[in-house]
Order: structure tokens, then sequence, then C-alpha cells
């Protein structure tokens, strides 16, 4: 190719881009005030409750403090406290059923298992543990479930359709 061709050519180029950047800028208006637009920020209302009765009641000497009558509904905040942790300890003592379907050498045959129970509804997982004379085993399991009767049905209906023996645990 010539070399002056080349020139021109690079040339052109060279303007044509000048002018995509520069033109657009002598033909659009300026956007008045750009600077001026700020986020506004709404900055809540100080509250309604007066706190300073509360703090004029409180005593400043020692023998103020020493007049004070015991306060009896600490006590029984106390007992109220204590009765609703119990309760809250009862309740998280609730135990699931599980049913073991089987003990897996290889992940592969338990994950197969898996699957074949999931399509057929069951909530199945797998799990594994080490053991010292087996090594690891993948438990293939299903549930939870937190009612026994139920957890016995499935125990039933796990047995007839596919044959096994399993295993109904406590967790």
């Amino acid at each position: 190719m010539n070399e002056i061709l080349k020139h021109r050519i690079v040339g052109a180029a060279v303007i044509t881009a000048i002018a995509a950047i520069f033109v657009p800028m002598l033909f659009d208006a300026p956007v008045p005030d750009v600077d001026n637009y700020t986020n506004e920020i709404s900055i809540p209302q100080e509250p309604v409750n007066n706190l300073q009765e509360s703090l004029d009641k409180i005593p400043e000497t020692r023998s103020e403090v020493l007049s004070q009558p015991k306060p009896a509904q600490v006590d029984l905040q106390a007992k109220t406290i204590k009765k609703s942790i119990q309760k809250a300890e009862l309740k998280t003592e609730l135990n699931g059923w599980i049913i073991q379907v089987g003990s897996f050498s290889q992940e592969k045959n338990a994950l197969e298992f898996r699957d074949k129970l999931r399509k057929n509804k069951f909530t199945a997982y797998v799990d594994s543990v080490s053991t010292t004379k087996h090594g690891i085993l993948y438990r293939l399991r299903v549930g939870p479930e937190l009612d026994e009767k139920r957890a016995l049905k499935t125990k039933r209906q796990l047995e007839a359709r596919y044959k096994v023996k399993t295993l109904l645990v406590s967790e």
C-alpha cells in the first residue's frame, strides 16, 4: 500500500475520533445547577416520652437510697422469668424421629438410593459417620418426624416398598 495513502487513512481516523468526542460538547446545552443536587436526609422527630420525671425520682444521697422500700415486684418478675425459661427448655426438648434405611460403605450407593426415595416423596438425606472398625459409613435416613406414630407408619411403608430392614432412631 502506498505510504501517502496510509497517512491519509490514519489522519482521517484521528480527525473522525476527535470529532466524535468534541462535536457533541459544542451542541449539548449545559445542565443547570448540576452541583446543587444533594440527597435529602430526613431527621426523625425527638421522642415524645419525657424521662425527666423518672430521673427526678432517682435518690441522690445514701439516706434516700436506704429509706426506699424494697420492691416486691422484682421477685414476682424473677419468678415469671424462671417459669418462662423452664417452659422454653421443655419446648426445646422435643424429640424427633428418624428412620435409618441403611448404612453404605460407598457414598455413590447411598446417594442413588436417596434419590430413589426422594422421587417417591420421602424426605431422605445421607450423612457420614467415621468408625474404627468399618471406616467411613454413609447412613441413609428419612425424616425427621415429630410424631412417633407417623414415623412408625413411614417405617412400615419403607420396609414394604423397598424390602429393607429399617431402624427407628430418636433424636
